[in-house]
């Protein structure tokens, strides 16, 4: 049998330590009271953004991933013998 593994107290302290500073560091200035047109602002933006990257970079992605496969045929060799 395997012997099981001490466990390290330090690197579990550093651990959490790390994650404490980095949950104070994103949260520390969080204002829970956000007006409602700032929300309502966000939620278009995001939307908005969401859209136009949809729109530029993951439809022209997929159609042209679809026209590879499509086209991918016609540039096969068909097995010619020269």
């Amino acid at each position: 049998m395997i012997a099981p593994r001490p466990v390290r107290w330090w690197r579990i302290g550093a651990l959490c330590a790390a994650l404490m500073l980095c949950l104070w560091v994103g949260w520390h200035d969080f204002d829970p009271w956000i007006a409602r047109d700032e929300v309502r602002e966000a939620i278009r933006l995001t939307i908005r953004r969401s859209v136009q990257l949809a729109v530029q970079f993951v439809a022209p992605g997929v159609l042209l991933a679809l026209l590879a496969r499509e086209l991918g045929p016609c540039f096969r060799t068909k097995g010619r013998s020269t």
